[in-house]
């Protein structure tokens, strides 16, 4: 049977590329296969690119499409089944993304709006450019509605998708163009890495999605918005109870451990070596599955990718890391895959150099922190999740210009809402406030 080809989208137009490459699946065989976008493709989508004003409608039936239509003759099912083989996410975890994006899209204009300050006489917010180029993520079908949002902005939008991943933002243009998007607003072009770096340099705005490696040279580029790695963390200041234990392991392991808000550090008053070694009793206990089973809740990988997840796992041990987990990495599947069983270290050291490391599957670091030490040793977090009876504490991680979001308590740290920041403000990074003033409005 031969495999689906994806081939670049300019303006609403499918373009043949000759050389293509296949997308494997963590099983071994292929997914499919997507057209290789040439820099000369890029320059006619750049050239043909203009945003408009799309009427909110249109993203809410956006939405509901791409959750459950048949769209480019592919359904809501196998779009699901393509995704779960070629990136390893769990089935609940793409259902869920399914769905989530559904109801974002619902709400963007209310999103939009509530990230805004109160309206003021003389002030407009305005896109600060015509064009964004963004270069998607393979781990959540959730960040595909950045680039939405800037669509309902009035942005035309070059989508360079993830690798492992390119069937979500085909599928979410699909929807898009169905339900009435100018197809003159949105591209979506696959390719390698340099013409991801063409793209953001050439776009009016970029954003990038990615480790260390894929953020770092845009880190401080004023008009590229870099999203990753989260290096999410909790402060336990408590002695542990069953509540505690349970809302940690699911900060550690909820949507199989992708998320960057999923956290990989812990950081304790306690017995970093106790914390580290209740938790893994619980997360032992979740399930080995094949990633397409309903109750599957680890992600799956490849052999390769597994080898060298494996080889990590065991330098860390090397480097003074204990393990309480009982497996030290992933494990071999009947599917061909295998399932990324959860590892929890511990170390006594608080400023060992590896502390900060993160994996693509439930894994966590348990270390000792005392009321003496500060905050900033938290360094770069994304959310930090707070167990404490000081009450001053979470104003104080608040405070901490490197720490971007807390939680308190059992709260957990993806927890959204259209007026809620993630890294910052999305909208605050696509709109820029200016004055528009004229006699009659000053008279009044």
């Amino acid at each position: 049977m031969s495999l689906p080809i994806l081939q670049p989208l300019v303006g609403g137009e499918a373009f043949t590329c000759d050389e293509t490459t296949d997308v494997p699946g963590v099983g071994g065989a292929p997914v499919a296969r997507v057209g290789a976008s040439p820099v000369l493709l890029l320059r006619l989508a750049l050239r043909r690119l203009r945003g408009a004003a799309v009427p909110p409608a249109v993203f809410s039936r956006a939405g509901t499409l791409f959750a459950g239509a048949e769209l480019a003759g592919e359904s809501a099912d196998e779009y699901r089944r393509r995704v779960v083989a070629a990136t390893g996410l769990p089935h609940r975890v793409v259902t869920d993304g399914l769905h989530s994006v559904r109801d974002g899209l619902a709400r963007l204009e209310e999103s939009t709006a509530r990230q805004l300050p109160a309206p003021a006489a003389g002030v407009r917010w305005v896109p600060r450019g015509r064009t964004l180029g963004i270069v998607t993520p393979s781990n959540h079908v959730d960040p595909h509605l950045t680039w939405a949002r800037a669509l309902s902005l009035g942005y035309g939008v070059i989508v360079r998708p993830g690798t492992r991943d390119p069937f979500t933002p085909f599928r979410l243009a699909a929807a898009l163009l169905a339900a009435g998007l100018p197809p003159h607003c949105l591209s979506v072009l696959p390719g390698d890495h340099h013409l991801g770096e063409r793209l953001l340099a050439e776009s009016d705005l970029g954003i990038v999605y990615g480790g260390p490696s894929a953020v770092s040279r845009w880190a401080d580029h004023p008009r590229v918005l870099t999203r990753g790695p989260g290096r999410s963390a909790a402060l336990l200041d408590r002695p542990l109870s069953a509540d505690i234990v349970e809302a940690l392991a699911r900060s550690v392991a909820a949507d199989a451990g992708v998320r960057c808000t999923n956290t990989s550090v812990i950081r304790t008053s306690g017995d970093p070596a106790e914390v580290a070694d209740v938790l893994a009793a619980r997360l032992d206990s979740l399930p080995t599955l094949p990633a397409a089973h309903h109750d599957a809740m680890l992600p799956a990988v490849s052999a390769d990718q597994a080898a060298q997840l494996r080889r990590t796992v065991a330098g860390l041990e090397e480097a003074g890391f204990r393990r309480h987990s009982a497996d030290g990495g992933p494990v071999p599947l009947p599917d061909g895959s295998y399932a990324t069983r959860p590892v929890v270290l511990s170390t006594a050291d608080p400023r060992h150099p590896s502390i900060g490391t993160e994996l693509p599957f439930p894994f966590v670091v348990v270390t000792p922190w005392s009321t003496a030490d500060d905050l900033e040793s938290f360094g770069r977090t994304l959310a930090l999740s707070v167990f404490s009876d000081d009450a001053a504490l979470p104003l104080a991680a608040l405070a901490e210009p490197q720490i971007r979001r807390v939680v308190v308590g059992g709260t957990a740290p993806w927890t959204s809402g259209p007026e809620l920041p993630h890294d910052g403000s999305l909208t605050n990074f696509l709109l820029e406030p200016k004055a528009l003033l004229s006699d009659e409005e000053l008279t009044r």
